[in-house]
């Protein structure tokens, strides 16, 4: 049983999330906070597997939880669960150390789907915070002298990472190219080894950067 802590403040969205996270087997919300030094403590009194972080909280950003997490002596992964309109702190998230950044407003329901995907090393994204991600390193970072002919991943790699990007989850892209779920994330798996990154996020800058997407 992987132990989740949820740090939000708005009692709707942790309602709905407390109960999505419950409804999944394998996973047990374990703690709840409102506040950022609370959601903090219970870091490190419970010590849990994934915490759900929004990051507009009222003592500060959940970006220093994200940070905190990070610092940890166990195996602990942070998600993200913001509104639309925090793109801004999307870059800044992921090198804090998120591994996934999913919206409020899509649904909320599948968030154990999303534990269980960055469990398994997945990097769970909303497609529109994708595209928000493509946008920005596209903007600030694309090599316009960079050669496709030099690309080291294979056509399949691309054409997974090209999902991914778009923000499909590892399930959709098995079914979207006729392929088993294991299958993809072993081609994920050799994406990161190749770019050398350690997430879906990390893949999707990496080659961005390196004009491959």
């Amino acid at each position: 049983m992987h132990g989740v802590i949820i740090i939000e403040d708005k009692t709707e969205i942790m309602t709905r999330l407390e109960l999505a996270v419950n409804n999944t087997e394998g996973l047990q919300v374990v703690a709840t906070a409102t506040h950022l030094q609370d959601g903090i403590n219970m870091i490190y009194e419970h010590r849990p597997r994934v915490v759900l972080i929004d990051l507009g909280l009222p003592d500060g950003s959940g970006i220093d939880a994200i940070a905190a997490a990070r610092q940890a002596d166990w195996a602990i992964d942070t998600l993200v669960i913001s509104i639309f309109g925090d793109e801004a702190r999307v870059v800044e998230a992921i090198r804090a150390g998120a591994k996934g950044y999913i919206l409020k407003g899509g649904a909320l329901d599948t968030v154990g789907e999303d534990i269980h995907a960055i469990i398994n090393g997945g990097s769970p994204i909303s497609p529109a915070i994708a595209r928000h991600l493509l946008g920005i390193v596209s903007r600030e970072y694309r090599n316009t002298e960079s050669d496709r002919d030099d690309c080291p991943l294979s056509e399949r790699e691309m054409e997974i990472l090209n999902a991914v990007s778009r923000g499909y989850k590892r399930r959709e892209i098995a079914e979207k190219l006729s392929i088993s779920e294991g299958t993809v994330g072993n081609h994920i798996n050799s994406i990161y080894r190749k770019l050398g990154v350690g997430s879906s996020l990390q893949a999707v800058a990496t080659a961005t950067r390196m004009g491959l997407l």
